[in-house]
């Protein structure tokens, strides 16, 4: 896997390569210097008020509870440039943070840009960039899925929806036309010490081959009022310090994606599978099944729903969420949002409606509700 790794970011940069010399073609319009640069500031704060009932207090008892948090998209900032090297060549990079805006602190283990930091070169021939970064799950799913890593939808079923990202990876994707294609390849995919799905303590690079190895495929077809996307990740287990059961290079967590969206009128409607075989747990195949719209009542308030199951196989360990959100937009880049999720498990599992910090699960097999009100602005 490694040889393979390193053959196509060589075969990529070989296609690239004669680009960088290319003359401009008489007629053609005239493009930046070579060497013009830009850098860019970005970001999105995102805070709210919960109340979430059902948590769990001990044995037997239970309790309602109140918090503030960030409620439809996890907070970031980031810096992103790229710099022309002529014949429609560009150098990029771009690094991004996560943080709680309620406190102050970094997310994904404390990294200082945890959520991107590559460094590539991007042109006609594909986009090649190295570094940490997202690995093709993220955009298999992100497309058809409204509720994206905020704190309710597809999160609370799946840890992974949030932290599709792999440390020391190398990454190429391609464009033509309405059609996208990627590969991605991780040395080590999480180098950060701790004990939860964003700091796993599984960082590799070292001489078993597997080890703490990742890989991913997509492909995606996007035509704007309907689109279809699968793709295919594994994560290798590192040593006995690793966090998530995956102790050992031999033992594997692979999911498969697929769905697809379609619009009627301006309303878009969307379907998604996940099937996951996670060697970490006792229960390792489950499947977890999703439908979702989204409805502009307005050009200023738009409707998002969803309803999803999550299922183990030969066991009656499931949870079905439903979830409703409305948004206000005040401005391009403000809005208002109140969002509510209800979930019911099955068996032995106690997942929370709500992915806030600390995690207030119910009792086991009980049924939870979070209510979220809030503010969201983008720059």
């Amino acid at each position: 896997m490694k040889y393979k790794a390193l053959g196509f970011a060589c075969v990529a940069l070989m296609f690239n390569a004669p680009a960088w010399a290319q003359d401009e073609e008489a007629g053609s319009p005239p493009e930046k210097p070579a060497g013009a640069s830009t850098v860019t500031l970005y970001g999105l704060i995102d805070q709210g008020v919960e109340f979430v009932n059902n948590v769990a207090k001990g044995k037997t008892a239970t309790a309602n509870s109140w918090r503030t948090g960030d409620g439809t998209a996890t907070s970031y900032f980031g810096l992103r440039g790229s710099e022309d090297l002529g014949g429609g060549v560009r150098a990029i990079f771009d690094l991004q943070g996560g943080f709680q805006p309620n406190n102050g602190t970094s997310r994904q283990g404390g990294r200082l840009f945890g959520r991107q930091s590559y460094v590539g070169i991007d042109g006609k021939y594909g986009r090649l960039t190295i570094g940490r970064q997202y690995t093709m799950r993220f955009f298999g799913i992100s497309f058809i899925n409204p509720f994206g890593t905020g704190a309710q939808g597809l999160t609370t079923l799946d840890n992974g929806i949030a932290n599709a990202r792999a440390d020391n990876s190398i990454s190429y994707r391609y464009f033509l036309g309405d059609f996208e294609a990627g590969v991605n390849y991780s040395f080590g995919r999480d180098a950060v010490a701790g004990n939860s799905n964003v700091a796993t303590n599984c960082p590799g690079q070292t001489s078993p081959s597997n080890q703490c190895r990742e890989y991913s495929a997509l492909f995606k077809y996007d035509a704007h009022t309907w689109g279809v996307a699968t793709s295919y990740e594994r994560n290798y287990g590192g040593t006995a310090a690793t966090y998530g059961g995956l102790t050992s290079p031999d033992l594997t967590d692979s999911r498969f994606t697929l769905g697809g969206y379609f619009l009627i009128r301006n309303a878009k409607f969307g379907v998604g599978w996940i099937k996951r075989v996670n060697e970490g747990i006792a229960t390792p195949r489950s499947n977890l099944f999703w439908v979702t719209g989204t409805v502009p009542v307005t050009p200023f308030f738009h409707i998002d729903g969803m309803v999803a199951q999550l299922r183990y196989e030969h066991s009656p360990n499931k949870a079905l969420i439903e979830v409703l959100r409305g948004e206000y937009f005040l401005s391009k880049r403000t809005l208002l949002y109140v969002t509510a999720e209800h979930i019911n498990n099955s068996g032995d599992l106690a997942l929370a409606a709500t992915t806030i910090t600390p995690v207030p699960t119910p009792p086991v097999g009980g049924a939870q509700i979070s209510v979220i009100a809030g503010i969201r602005h983008t720059f």
